[in-house]
């Protein structure tokens, strides 16, 4: 009888460790993308005061993108809602404070387009993508028009940060991810390309 009890007793514990074990592995991939917003015109939204003529910047328009596709595992932070002219290096420094208090390996950040490159660049240089993947991405149209490119280009940029090495920082625009130090914008089309670094060979 002593023999049985001890079995079911080892059988207990057994189970309690295996129990423990799964909660804390479930703890670890709760959480494994941050969405990081600093506004731009993917956030603009319809102006909501009387009399009300100009676009708004909302909460991160990422939020809605990521809910209705269902995406598990996220959380979403707004660091600041600026149009990107707007954008000061004490922005760029609180992103980069975010990025690097965050628990989660993947990031996204949200941005508008006119600075974005530079703050990904910012970023990257700062040091703070280090054991992380993060991926910077912003929309031509608000996300609250139909024809807005932002839902897609959000999705690329998740779908991207799942697969870079760590240490990436990415821009994707037009279903690119364009590596960040190599990152220009066109400006006749508009469109960001990939721009190889010069040669350090003599």
């Amino acid at each position: 009888r002593r023999r049985r009890v001890s079995l079911h007793a080892q059988v207990v514990a057994g189970g309690a460790e295996c129990a423990e074990a799964m909660s804390q592995r479930a703890e670890r991939n709760a959480l494994q993308l941050a969405v990081l917003g600093l506004g731009g015109t993917i956030d603009k939204d319809y102006p909501r005061t009387t009399m009300g003529y100009a676009f708004e910047i909302d909460e991160p328009a990422a939020i809605r993108v990521l809910t209705v596709a269902q995406v598990e595992g996220w959380r979403c932070e707004s660091v600041c809602k600026k149009d990107s002219t707007e954008i000061t290096t004490e922005d760029r420094e609180s992103l980069v404070m975010s990025i690097r208090r965050a628990p989660e390996r993947r990031i996204v950040v949200t941005h508008g387009t006119d600075t974005m490159i530079e703050t990904a660049q910012f970023v990257e240089a700062s040091g703070a993508a280090v054991g992380k993947s993060v991926a910077f991405v912003g929309a031509t149209k608000p996300e609250r028009f139909k024809d807005s490119d932002a839902t897609f280009n959000v999705g690329v940029a998740v779908g991207v940060t799942d697969v870079l090495p760590p240490g990436s920082v990415v821009v994707c625009m037009g279903g690119r991810a364009i590596p960040a130090a190599r990152c220009m914008r066109d400006l006749d089309s508009g469109r960001y390309v990939d721009q190889p670094l010069p040669s350090t060979t003599t």
